[in-house]
């Protein structure tokens, strides 16, 4: 989010930019990076990220056609009817706002969908046909070349905390005060650190990916054949940009400290992973674990972002809370936040998404947002 933000306040003003990270753009420590992510439309009975993700989507092709670069595949999401009720309810509440904003949704039944999609095993499926994969490692990339080309200075520095006395001022864990006019801070995991009294936190959580290859036949499983998809508890993408078909929990919630938090993955995980492949995805199930990875959430108590500027310093915006769905919106979310410390009118309404916790909505279940991507 931070890079993002970056390149959109390159491209809105000629003020001098400075991106400071403590790994550097990329790394194996922050949410972002990794083969591949999910987009999607459908967003339960959720209108609002609906339509966020439809401009997303907009941004999106904005930045391949000025880059040249393949950054999002369409490959639909194939939203498998399971056993748990609550996932069924997101899936069916979401073909109800798409089919309401007009946005392309499907039903498809027993031999339909088998002779569509004969990977999968389900009486009945809900199809997003906006869905997508996202090329995350390929985009934080592109994101940073862009920036860079506009005048964006990148620094790998470990900002401890900023105070604003005659303007303000940003430390540094190397000892260095740096001073500027205006500043976002996306912290991402590491975001309560910086946070002052009164404004919403978040829960670090551990998340743990699987990439399976099938086996047999790859090529039905590739991005032209292949769908992203939600089971009950899991969701996957199909193989895009790595021989293996990504496998996660959607519903992981372990509080970790991001010092600490170990990088490993389970093997319960992945045996978990297997047993979703086993019910709906067969192909999947025996296949060969080509690659794991741990990333880290910045879970908001309700699992709405926080895009607001600080109640007492119109100067200081911040981004954090994304709570494991936020990277398809990652080109509007730079917008929004280059607007906002810009002093321009946003072009969504953001009062949902206030760092005061006493200005924000009540919990919201993972079902209604989908989380986990």
């Amino acid at each position: 989010m931070g890079v993002a933000t970056a390149y959109a306040i390159s491209r809105m003003t000629e003020n001098r930019i400075l991106l400071l990270d403590r790994y550097g753009v990329g790394n194996d420590h922050c949410s972002s990076n990794d083969v591949n992510r999910v987009f999607r439309y459908a967003y339960g009975n959720d209108q609002q990220y609906t339509e966020m993700a439809v401009e997303s989507l907009t941004l999106w092709k904005d930045l391949e056609k000025e880059t040249r670069h393949e950054l999002l595949i369409p490959t639909g999401l194939l939203m498998l009817e399971g056993s748990d009720e609550h996932a069924n309810k997101f899936n069916e509440s979401s073909f109800r706002t798409l089919t309401k904003l007009e946005l392309g949704a499907h039903i498809h039944e027993g031999p339909e969908l088998k002779k569509l999609f004969p990977q999968f095993h389900a009486e009945r499926a809900f199809f997003d046909a906006h869905g997508g994969v996202l090329l995350a490692s390929k985009s934080l990339e592109t994101f940073t070349s862009e920036a860079s080309s506009h005048g964006v200075k990148i620094l790998e520095k470990h900002v401890t905390k900023f105070r604003d006395k005659s303007g303000l001022e940003i430390e540094t864990a190397e000892g260095q005060t740096i001073r500027a006019k205006k500043l976002v801070v996306t912290g991402g995991p590491w975001t309560n650190s910086l946070l002052k009294d009164g404004l919403t936190t978040i829960t670090p959580t551990r998340q743990q990916l699987v990439y399976l290859k099938p086996s047999r036949d790859v090529e039905r499983f590739r991005p032209n054949s292949c769908p992203v998809f939600f089971t009950d508890h899991h969701y996957g993408l199909p193989a895009a940009g790595i021989d293996g078909v990504k496998i996660s929990n959607k519903e992981l919630s372990e509080p970790v400290d991001p010092e600490t938090a170990r990088r490993s993955v389970d093997p319960e995980q992945i045996e978990q992973c297997r047993e979703a492949c086993r019910k709906f995805v067969p192909d999947l199930a025996e296949g060969d674990v080509v690659q794991t990875k741990v990333c880290l959430y910045d879970m908001t108590e309700n699992s709405d972002f926080v895009i607001d500027r600080d109640p007492e310093h119109r100067d200081v915006v911040y981004g954090y809370g994304f709570s494991g769905h936020g990277f398809k919106f990652a080109p509007l979310i730079g917008k929004l936040l280059a607007e906002l410390v810009l002093d321009i009118d946003p072009i969504f309404e953001l009062s949902r998404f206030s760092a005061q916790g006493s200005q924000r909505k009540p919990q919201i279940t993972s079902g209604q947002l989908g989380k986990g991507e």
